[in-house]
């Protein structure tokens, strides 16, 4: 509608300055009439030229990016062509994988001859997880405002956002000392701690619990998981990938994060395991530095959400050949065990076994 009522002011224009030639009979009347007759054309043509010589690239967001603290993002406009035009749009999505958020913005940059034009643009997310800001479409309006041409871009950067350092949970290092004093104690008794490090064909002699009973359905050959021991004295922190509506997770994944910062600060050794959806196992990371801790958090920003709170820990008890002490972290705060944090009301790390 915008676009035909300018059509509309211009034809008017067009018509009043028609009749003032016909009554006047001025050259000037008659120059304006035939650039009001070409410039549309050129205007519409330049403008069509222009879209095909547009390019979008993203910068910026190099450094760590957190939570609710604004980062901004370089969005760079490269005109190739020698025309320029001051009314460039460009469709901006935004989209978090982990929780299935997204948004959409349009940002106006204007397009100078033959060069770039970057303007910063500033971006704040609530959630933890790999941000993708994706540039959909380039749209030029011409010069005169009659048309708007669209084309396609596909220019993508993604944007890893981790929970804030400051989240502040200390665990119960009394509640912690004693699962790893049950631990020790466990493993004096003979226990079996070990974990899946690969899988393979069946040979004569592998234990018939080792049998992965889907992926052997699946192949139509028995195959068993592999199994590594572990070290008893070190802590062991499940984290329940387990969503809803509110999007508790970010909150658990906030959590576990704030309480690893705190283990690290206290050098105490622990690792981190979850349930993977994408690689139908469960995921086992040791954590011994800020590093290790980003990496795993990485991994978490790939996987899926499930919607049962205590999957993630059946399918470990399923995988463990031990009844060995776990903290659990989780959005569940009805879940019983002996409490060792709690962020909020919202999410607790708890003690089971």
């Amino acid at each position: 509608m915008k676009y035909a009522w300018h059509v509309f002011k211009y034809i008017l224009v067009f018509v009043i300055n028609l009749l003032i030639l016909l009554f006047v009979h001025s050259y000037f009347n008659f120059i304006v009439m035939i650039l009001m007759i070409v410039l549309p054309v050129v205007s519409i043509v330049c403008t069509f030229v222009l879209s095909r010589h547009l390019t979008v690239k993203f910068g910026g967001g190099e450094q760590n990016l957190t939570v609710d603290s604004p980062f901004l993002v370089s969005v760079v406009l490269d005109n190739s062509s020698i025309i320029p035009n001051m009314n460039t749009e460009i469709e901006i999505s935004m989209e978090n994988d982990l929780f299935h958020t997204n948004g959409r913005h349009t940002l106006c940059i204007p397009a100078y001859s033959r060069s770039a034009n970057v303007v910063d643009y500033q971006i704040a997310q609530s959630y933890v997880g790999a941000l993708e800001v994706k540039a959909d479409r380039i749209c030029v309006t011409d010069w005169l405002g009659f048309v708007r041409i669209k084309s396609k871009c596909n220019s993508v950067k993604e944007y890893k956002v981790f929970p804030s350092g400051k989240v502040d949970v200390k665990a119960d290092m009394t509640a912690v000392s004693q699962g790893m004093n049950e631990a020790e104690e466990s493993r004096k008794k003979g226990h079996d701690f070990s974990e899946v490090v690969d899988v393979r064909e069946y040979q004569p002699g592998d234990k018939l619990q080792n049998i992965h009973w889907k992926l052997s359905a699946k192949k139509d050959v028995l195959m068993v998981k592999d199994r590594e021991s572990m070290s008893s004295s070190q802590l062991m922190i499940l984290v329940e990938l387990a969503d809803d509506e509110t999007h508790i997770l970010n909150d658990v994944l906030k959590s576990a994060y704030g309480m690893a910062v705190s283990l690290l600060d206290e050098q105490l050794p622990f690792t981190f395991y979850y349930w993977s959806g994408a690689q139908g196992d469960i995921v086992r990371t040791s954590i011994d530095s800020r590093d290790d801790l980003a990496e795993w958090m990485e991994k978490i920003f790939y996987e899926q959400a499930y919607a049962d709170f205590g999957y993630g820990l059946s399918m470990l008890e399923k995988n463990l050949d031990s009844d060995r002490r776990i903290i659990v972290v989780s959005g569940d705060m009805r879940a019983d065990g002996n409490v060792v944090f709690t962020y909020g009301d919202r999410v607790k790390g708890y003690i089971i076994g």
